[in-house]
């Protein structure tokens, strides 16, 4: 089974797939290109990364919240 076939199995590496497909295009339509490595430095790569994980986990702060509350009430 060839890489594309494989992917196109498993709903988790399609939906993947989808949503590095929008995110792509959304970066397109914002910037008008895709990640260019030489963009920035390596610590600036570092730095911005570093932002987009405390925003993910802000999010999963919420989801847990929310997971906690209805667990909660289900007991």
């Amino acid at each position: 089974m060839t890489i594309e076939e494989q992917i196109l199995a498993n709903p988790v590496l399609r939906d993947m797939q989808n949503l590095l497909e929008l995110q792509t295009a959304k970066g397109l339509a914002k910037y008008g290109t895709t990640v260019n490595p030489m963009d920035y430095t390596a610590i600036e790569w570092i730095e911005h990364a570093r932002q987009e994980l405390m925003d993910e986990l802000v999010y999963l702060t919420v989801l847990k919240q929310k997971l906690e509350e209805m667990q909660n009430g289900i007991k």
